[in-house]
């Protein structure tokens, strides 16, 4: 046999169903937390009168906790009345006794750059610092893996096997796009099988392809994502973060078991008596590993990606703007945006570095 033809064969049993599944990323995609903790008079207070000056600025405005710069803003954050904002998550604080006094949610640049257990240190040291010792539990985390290989598609949907009974076929136009199985509205699991280059392409999230590598441009990445509830979790018996986060391959593993499975199909009427399919197999053998990708690199493709999905408007405003005064070089239109830049701040009464500041501060809350 010729080289040419082994690596034709190669090429072909990888994308072909039941070849070989390449996995590219696994690990942890959300980590929800809650905290328990005396909440002192003076934060409260404090808590209380930045509110108040954020609803009569109506926008942010600063506010320390735990010695870290915040922003609380004029709005609840879900059931927490004080919801404080900063590019590495949000926070809620809430003084009603019928909650946990904190939650935070980390944003997905900051879990993946440095890892969940590094997250976890970084809640509990600041609050140390703000209010003292402090319980932590997991309200949700969201465990993924992300493959490329698998022939997937909307027709065999017939083929899962589910614990629940909602299941969402989803499609751009003639394009499958993914799965879904299970509701929030359960407070216990949801899985979600979905294209995550279309996703992320979308999202501007341009750090995944860093994190993956190389990738077959000619395939979509696929991502197996599990959302696991504080209700799921306790029925595990796990509460604390190093609970769960010890428990991640574990809760992988039983999900991919008992709770949704791939199957290839049989004569047997019977659809969970079908074999598991070798592509699910291989899923069900995920590392998910608790993996630190780099702070830096994430939220550079964070950037990145924002400003790709900002290039097509940002481009075509200015070209807009040059060909209505007649100029065709980068700079005269330049320097004769910014001319109009500071006409329009006086028109407006808003000057274009406040502007600067509130999309900043947008950005942060994403």
């Amino acid at each position: 046999m010729s080289e040419d033809r082994e690596r034709f064969d190669e090429v072909v049993a990888h994308i072909r169903p039941g070849g070989e599944l390449v996995e590219l990323a696994s690990g942890v995609d959300a980590l929800y937390l809650s905290g328990r903790t005396n909440l002192g008079e003076g934060l409260l207070t404090r808590l209380a009168d930045g509110r108040q000056a954020a609803e009569e600025a109506e926008g942010p405005e600063p506010l320390s906790f735990g010695g870290v710069e915040f922003e609380i803003n004029p709005r609840s954050f879900g059931k927490y009345r004080y919801w404080l904002t900063h590019r590495l998550g949000q926070l809620g604080v809430s003084p009603s006794q019928r909650l946990p006094a904190l939650r935070f949610q980390p944003r997905a640049e900051f879990l993946h750059g440095v890892g969940p257990a590094r997250v976890v240190d970084w809640i509990r040291d600041l609050v140390g610092a703000e209010c003292g010792p402090v319980l932590l539990t997991v309200s949700r985390i969201d465990l993924f893996a992300d493959w490329q290989g698998w022939a997937l598609n909307g027709d065999d949907r017939h083929r899962f096997v589910c614990m629940a009974d909602s299941r969402t076929l989803y499609e751009d136009g003639q394009v499958f796009t993914g799965f879904a199985f299970g509701t929030r509205t359960s407070g216990s699991i949801i899985a979600r099988i979905y294209d995550k280059t279309i996703e992320s392409e979308k999202k501007g999230t341009d750090y995944w392809r860093e994190i993956w590598g190389a990738v077959d441009e000619g395939q979509p990445v696929l991502r197996v994502e599990f959302e696991i509830a504080r209700n799921a979790l306790r029925q595990y018996g796990l509460n604390s973060p190093e609970e769960v986060l010890g428990a991640k391959g574990a809760l992988w593993a039983d999900l991919t078991n008992t709770w949704l499975s791939f199957r290839s199909a049989s004569e047997d009427n019977t659809k969970s008596r079908w074999p598991v399919s070798p592509e699910w197999e291989q899923i069900r053998r995920a590392r998910i590993a608790e993996a630190a990708f780099g702070i830096d690199r994430t939220y550079e493709g964070r950037q990145q990606g924002n400003l790709r999905l900002l290039a097509p408007g940002l481009v075509g405003y200015l070209s807009s703007f040059a060909a209505l005064l007649g100029v065709e070089s980068m700079s005269e239109a330049g320097d004769a945006l910014a001319r109009f830049v500071r006409w329009y701040e006086s028109e407006s009464g808003v000057s274009f570095e406040s502007r600067v500041r509130d999309k900043r501060r947008n950005l942060a809350r994403r």
